[in-house]
């Protein structure tokens, strides 16, 4: 009898766990099934650019029951009904807050796309946040008018430096340079005078890798000349922060070629400059004048470099200051209410990022530091009015994923598909293993992660990198041929400059190869891993040369040894033949005094005369950084331009000379980091999309009496 019962419980336990399994492998097949259609959809929504059949296959996947793949769905599906101009945007995004706010991402961005679409909100005590400008031309690096009515920006369609009134949502360039292919020139940071009748900018002029503090008028209806207060070289950089209050004087945060930044005032009687406080390799993120014009307000970091910010309080004349903000909490993007008794700044001191105020008197903190508004966002402080408004730019996020194409022949085959389901619009810079069976890649987790995939399985591997990574126009990591390390690329400690590290993939232990400075706009590791080469858009040693201070570099690791290849030439990117024999780059070139062009050239690693493979006939090529790359047979090159449309377009072009020909992908993104496989028959790459961006104002949470001027 106990036998028989014994034998009953096995085969119902049996049964039950074989309905587990059951159950386990539908639901993986599910999982897997919501994958492939997510990135069939994304295919659909990107590079067949059909959003009305993208949609359906994003209902297809919310349905699908993979709760994380769904709430994806949502966002995209959301994002198609909003280009479309359909209304049942805010039905999805109402419903992935209401289903799914478990995914935290998906929902944050949700929540966000739904406070741009409803009616301001208003907030406790009377407090109210409003977005008063919404559009992929919305830009963070300028600054209010006293009054509130105006914002400077920069204008990226052109370049130009322009003003908009927020009151009649009319924009107004103040400069008109014809564009970037005219000029290349353009506007990086703004603000106005206190009597709003000029605006401070700060000017590069790309072709000759100057920099320019300047001053135009900004009264509507007038003209008024440009003034050119200083002219630097790169990379001494100016940035205008505040106007003294007599209007004679600009303050500006200058960054010298010898990594120290200070805080300082240019004239404008004569644009000299006058040093206020040397920050030494430190660089504040914001600089706030107070209403009184004494003391000047920033932040830096505390430690090291990428260690949390504190708030410093600086008097105008140097002569002293003291930290009024700090602790284990980023404090940042300090702000003066219009009488001098408060002092706004942004903290995750609660673990989200919210709006503070610091009571301040006598020179120095009262008390403990005050909420203001909960949960802001990562937001960039732009000023505050005579009012007390708060003016602040949310920047779109960037949706940043890894593709893989077919290719036969150098032409593409089969249309590009999602590399990962893993961290969807958090990863870049694909790189093939020498061996083929990986592919590396950056993943933007919390914390940024270097992740290898095993093409076999599917399975992945994450690996820890250094907080201060850099990754140059979204560039990812180059193997070694061991196939268990990488080369990488970091921020030193202090900031003074960068480093490449060999990384080890089974220890996460990073050896430090060579030291560099500035930062390389490109870098390549040579086959056997002997020989880094790095492309540099200056040296720090400005010479008068109209085309350029920049240099090709190869360093030998063994002998740690560095030889310039090239050099006083503006240089984009460059790749290493795959027999490291060759390199190719690409660089800006001179037709006389007001065109450029762009040129692919191939020469020598060893060093040596160049030969032209591709002219371009003018000088914005296209998507340029870091889109070069060879075929395993060394006879062509691959490379990316760009539309007028914003379609970025993969080209061939042999590398023994001849015309350049489609290769078979268009996208509606910027295509980085090309890597064929080592069999020639997969291409990697990175593409980045880039959401809309939005200026918010937050009215009515300062007292009366101190939202007065």
């Amino acid at each position: 009898m106990k036998r028989i019962t014994l034998g009953i419980l096995v085969l119902v336990l049996g049964a039950g766990l074989m309905a587990e399994l059951a159950t386990a492998v539908a639901a993986a097949g599910q999982g897997q099934d919501a994958g492939r259609l997510l990135r069939a959809a994304m295919n659909t929504e990107m590079v067949d650019g059909n959003l009305t059949a993208a949609i359906e296959q994003y209902k297809r996947v919310a349905a699908s029951g993979d709760r994380a793949l769904a709430a994806q769905a949502l966002v995209r599906m959301a994002e198609c009904y909003q280009k479309l101009g359909d209304a049942q945007a805010q039905a999805v995004y109402e419903r992935l807050l209401r289903d799914y706010a478990d995914q935290r991402e998906p929902a944050t961005l949700a929540r966000t796309r739904l406070a741009a679409m409803r009616p301001s909100p208003t907030l406790p005590s009377g407090k109210t946040a409003r977005q008063i400008w919404m559009g992929t031309g919305v830009d963070g690096l300028g600054a209010p008018s006293a009054d509130g009515r105006y914002l400077t920006f920069t204008d990226w369609e052109t370049g130009d430096l322009a003003i908009r009134d927020l009151i009649t949502g009319t924009n107004r360039r103040l400069t008109r340079t014809g564009g970037w292919v005219a000029s290349g020139d353009y506007a990086s940071g703004s603000v106005m005078s206190p009597d709003g009748r000029h605006v401070a900018y700060a000017w590069f002029v790309e072709k000759e890798f100057k920099n320019e503090l300047r001053v135009i008028g900004a009264t509507p209806g007038t003209t008024s000349p440009t003034r050119t207060l200083i002219r630097t070289e790169r990379p001494d950089f100016l940035k205008p922060v505040a106007w003294t209050r007599d209007g004679q004087r600009v303050i500006v945060v200058r960054s010298q070629a010898d990594h120290t930044n200070q805080i300082g005032t240019i004239a404008l009687r004569d644009g000299s400059f006058q040093s206020i406080k040397s920050l030494d390799w430190r660089y504040p993120d914001r600089v706030s004048l107070s209403p009184n014009g004494q003391l000047l307000a920033y932040d830096v970091p505390a430690g090291d470099n990428g260690s949390p910010r504190d708030i410093v309080v600086l008097a105008t004349d140097g002569s002293r200051e003291t930290t009024v903000v700090q602790g284990p909490a980023n404090d940042t993007a300090p702000a003066w209410s219009p009488d001098g008794t408060q002092l706004l700044f942004l903290s995750d001191r609660t673990g989200s990022v919210s709006v503070w105020s610091q009571a301040f008197s006598a020179g120095a903190g009262q008390g403990p530091p005050v909420m203001v508004k909960a949960d802001i966002g990562r937001v960039s402080v732009l000023g505050i009015s005579g009012s007390g408004a708060l003016y602040y730019y949310v920047g779109g996020s960037s949706r940043r994923n890894v593709y893989v194409a077919g290719v036969q022949a150098n032409r593409v085959t089969r249309s590009p598909a999602l590399a990962t389901e893993n961290s969807v619009n958090a990863n870049v810079g694909p790189t093939w293993s020498r061996d083929g069976q990986y592919l590396a890649y950056y993943s933007f987790r919390s914390p940024t992660m270097l992740v290898v995939r095993t093409v076999a399985t599917g399975a992945e591997r994450a690996v820890p990198v250094p907080a201060s990574l850099a990754t140059p126009f979204n560039s990812g990591p180059k193997w070694f041929p061991d196939n268990r390390s990488v080369l990488i690329l970091a921020r030193d400690a202090q900031g003074s400059g960068f480093g490449f590290h060999r990384l080890a993939l089974d220890s996460g232990k990073t050896d430090l190869l060579w030291q560099v400075s500035p930062e390389p706009s490109s870098f390549d590791l040579s086959p056997d891993g002997t020989t880094i080469f790095a492309a540099f858009q200056n040296d720090n040693q400005p010479r008068q040369s109209p085309a350029g201070t920049g240099r090709i570099a190869r360093y030998d690791i063994e002998n740690r040894s560095e030889t310039i290849l090239k050099e006083r030439e503006w240089f984009i990117t460059l790749a290493v033949s795959h027999d490291g024999a060759q390199l190719a780059y690409i660089k800006t070139i001179r037709k006389n005094t007001t065109e450029y062009a762009s040129a692919l050239e191939v020469m020598s690693t060893g060093g040596g005369p160049s030969r032209t493979v591709y002219r371009d006939a003018v000088w914005l090529a296209g998507d340029r950084y870091n889109a070069l790359t060879w075929t395993p047979d060394q006879k062509s090159l691959l490379f990316i331009r760009s539309t007028q449309d914003n379609q970025n377009i993969l080209w061939t072009v042999p590398a023994a000379s001849g015309p350049p020909e489609r290769a078979g992908i268009s996208m509606d993104a910027r295509l980085k980091s090309l890597s064929i496989s080592p069999d020639g028959r997969r291409l990697a790459f990175g593409a980045i999309e880039a959401d809309a961006n939005e200026v918010w104002v937050l009215e009515h949470f300062l007292p009366p009496q101190t939202a007065r001027r």
